[in-house]
């Protein structure tokens, strides 16, 4: 709620400041107009006046005469005033427009980089339909878009504006109309209003091979309320929106590959350490938490989900026959950052796994790092490896018990494991937020 209020105190705040601005500058734009037409007007009508009256007047004998040189010089003062007056609308309306336009361009400018941002089409649609207001004074806008079926109908995704529930009831069906005739047209489709009812404008979303759907603005009035410069401005909008759409489908295709390509790796290496089976899982499971308590945002907390199931990843190419040789297997951190280094979608984590066998100290491998230049991620990998390696039984050893293996952990700070992590793990531990199994 305070928020809400401070958001619209800043707004007012803003706009007086915005306004006053504005006031200035038009005053020294009168001010600046004024002295040009003193100077490019004035002052030679002052001067033309004073030649009349001392040279010419005098040597006109008939009254009619000087009357009308009066005159011709009083008209020649009126035309220039009028022309003063003509000068000064003429120069506040084409900065009203030129600010309108800069308004309009910063609307944009803002959603475009809002929209380019935005990973999930529910944060593009809001950002969108909210744009579409602000650039247009539009009562409401809506964002309607299509399902996996081509043929049904465009619905209802998002809106913006006042009484969206009530105008989508009393004019949803004409919008959905439209929607499909702008789709089935590839151009805007317009209605204007009767009955007290909005007009209507909907301009269509180009997908890869077909329309997403559209976005539609409700006007209170007629549809001549929205000139050239709203039109274009919301075409514009419309596009941005399009192009957000498919990148952000792109983006989500790719974080399904990503995440299925993970489990068919970690299923494999599973397959491979059968003497280790389950590792990778537990220790993504205990790397999230201690993540979410150390307030890891949601980037870093994604890599060390994917660098904790994919931490061993370089055993893969380690033959079973050797997997009990430590030197031997010393050089899987090395393999697996090769192994996903060349993959984009894991070029972030492959440092991770690089690094999950360096020691605080400095004296781990493969390149001795230690303290802060181990990476954050990979510390915390380092803590619940050696813990969940500790507490699971294998064909070569017999698991520790949870409080051994958690005071083996304690024992270590400071050399093993980074102390800051160490002391999270353990709150966890004794939590019973993580446990042995």
């Amino acid at each position: 709620m305070l928020s809400g209020i401070w958001a619209t105190y800043r707004s007012e705040i803003v706009s007086e400041i915005e306004h006053h601005r504005n006031s200035i500058f038009s005053q020294r734009l009168d001010r600046t107009t004024f002295t040009a037409y003193l100077l490019g007007a004035i002052v030679p009508l002052v001067a033309l006046g004073v030649v009349v009256e001392r040279y010419v007047i005098p040597a006109l004998s008939d009254k009619d005469q000087v009357l009308g040189m009066i005159g011709l010089v009083a008209s020649i003062s009126i035309l220039s005033f009028l022309s003063f007056l003509v000068l000064r609308k003429t120069t506040h309306s084409t900065l009203e427009r030129i600010d309108r336009d800069n308004r309009r361009l910063s609307a944009l400018l803002g959603a475009s980089t809002s929209l380019t941002a935005s990973d999930h089409a529910s944060d593009i649609a809001a950002t969108s339909v909210a744009c579409a207001v602000e650039l247009t004074g539009a009562q409401v806008a809506y964002l309607l878009v299509r399902g996996k079926d081509p043929e049904a109908p465009a619905e209802l995704f998002e809106s913006a504006g006042k009484d969206t529930e009530e105008v989508f009831q009393a004019i949803g069906d004409r919008m959905i109309e439209l929607a499909e005739i702008a789709m089935s047209s590839g151009r805007p489709a317009i209605k204007n209003g009767s009955n007290n009812k909005g007009s209507i404008v909907v301009l269509p979303l180009a997908g890869e091979s077909s329309w997403l759907g559209v976005l539609a603005v409700v006007l209170a009035g007629p549809t001549n309320q929205l000139e050239d410069g709203k039109i274009n401005a919301l075409t514009t909008l419309a596009g941005l929106t399009s192009v957000a759409m498919r990148n952000a489908d792109l983006r989500d295709t790719q974080r399904n590959f990503f995440s299925h390509m993970t489990e068919i790796l970690v299923t494999a290496l599973d397959a491979h350490l059968d003497y280790h089976n389950g590792h990778g899982n537990r220790v993504a499971k205990s790397a999230n938490r201690v993540g979410r308590a150390l307030n890891l945002d949601e980037k870093k907390l994604q890599n060390l989900h994917f660098a904790s199931l994919l931490h061993d990843v370089g055993m893969l190419k380690i033959d079973k026959s050797v997997q009990q040789n430590e030197k031997v297997c010393e050089k899987h951190a090395e393999l697996g950052y090769r192994m996903l280094a060349r993959i984009r979608l894991w070029e972030d984590v492959a440092p991770i796994v690089h690094s999950h066998h360096e020691r605080y100290d400095g004296t781990g491998y493969p390149q001795g790092l230690a303290g802060d230049d181990i990476s954050l991620e990979a510390r915390i990998i380092t803590v619940c490896d050696a813990f969940d390696s500790m507490t699971s039984t294998t064909s070569y050893k017999v698991a520790m018990s949870q409080e051994a293996a958690a005071q083996e952990v304690r024992d270590c700070s400071g050399t093993q494991f980074d102390p800051r992590i160490t002391a999270a793990f353990l709150e966890l531990v004794e939590q019973g937020v993580i446990t042995d199994q």
